[in-house]
């Protein structure tokens, strides 16, 4: 069972204790308000979707395997508010990515995470990289096994689903698992996680999942809409630029070492990255 919050002056409800023995290595239950807000229900986010940039939506039918390499799905040939309009028949979900280009979700965001800082260990906060996703799913939809590379809260608005959290089987398949994903490719994972813990989320409820961790999620009986609200921190960037450069040195034959082993090796490793994204975007300017 997650956090609920029963303090309405407050968006986001965080056990200090939960918190400190798990920020940034396991996942907790959160409680929070988001659930009652009006930008979140689904008359609203169909008439966001109508005008959300195309590149910043994804959907796909829903009933998919657990494990999904490769991230290829069928989909119905909609626009996305349709999508949304007809999601309780159509067995499809969907994502709004990046919902804080719009100034009013930018504040819900703002608003949450500015009270997450205040209840969360750590010196880094959550400043950095503000992202906000919105997902909404069919009945029994399933969103397979999978990682993300920020620090996340999944706030539970409608219905109901189940997020599974497990680990990678070792640290060798976990190793080529994100540095594939650092690299580029799609966040789905070759195998299901295991010693996977269910957290059964119901509105007013969430969790926090760290970053990397490899998790799918399983929705209920009615249509879910859930709120991620999302950061990234300097760990983290460095975290995934250590990764994709393991991923070229791997692909060139050789063993990396990998994050927190060396660091002289990591901060070279992160030189090079930054280096390399400056090159690219000069080229692209060019």
């Amino acid at each position: 069972m997650a956090l609920q919050s029963d303090h309405p002056d407050l968006m986001l409800t965080i056990d200090p204790s939960l918190a400190a023995a798990a920020y940034d290595r396991s996942p907790f239950a959160v409680g929070h308000g988001a659930h009652t807000h009006p930008l979140l229900t689904l008359e609203s986010l169909v008439a966001l979707a109508g005008t959300h940039p195309a590149d910043a939506v994804e959907h796909n039918l829903g009933a998919v395997p657990v494990a999904l390499p490769g991230g290829e799905a069928p989909r119905l040939e909609l626009e996305p508010a349709q999508v949304l309009a007809e999601i309780a028949a159509n067995g499809s979900w969907l994502v709004l990515k990046n919902v804080e280009r719009d100034d009013r979700y930018r504040a819900l965001l703002d608003e949450l995470l500015d009270e997450a800082a205040g209840q969360l260990p750590g010196e880094e906060g959550t400043a950095l990289h503000r992202e906000a996703f919105i997902f909404v799913s069919a009945p029994g939809a399933i969103t397979p096994a999978h990682v993300d590379p920020e620090q996340n809260m999944l706030l539970q608005v409608r219905g109901t689903k189940a997020m599974h959290v497990g680990r990678f089987a070792d640290d060798e398949s976990r190793a080529r698992e994100l540095e594939r994903f650092y690299a580029g490719h799609h966040r789905n994972l070759q195998t299901r996680p295991v010693d996977e813990e269910t957290f059964d989320l119901h509105p007013g409820e969430g969790v926090y999942v760290p970053p990397n961790a490899p998790h799918w999620v399983q929705n209920g009986d009615d249509v879910s809409i859930s709120l991620s609200v999302t950061w990234r921190t300097r760990s983290t960037g460095r975290t995934g630029a250590i990764l994709a450069m393991n991923h070229r040195i791997r692909s060139a034959g050789r063993r990396p070492h990998a994050p927190g082993v060396s660091r002289p090796r990591d901060a070279a490793k992160v030189a090079v990255h930054r280096a390399m994204a400056v090159g690219a975007r000069v080229r692209g300017r060019a």
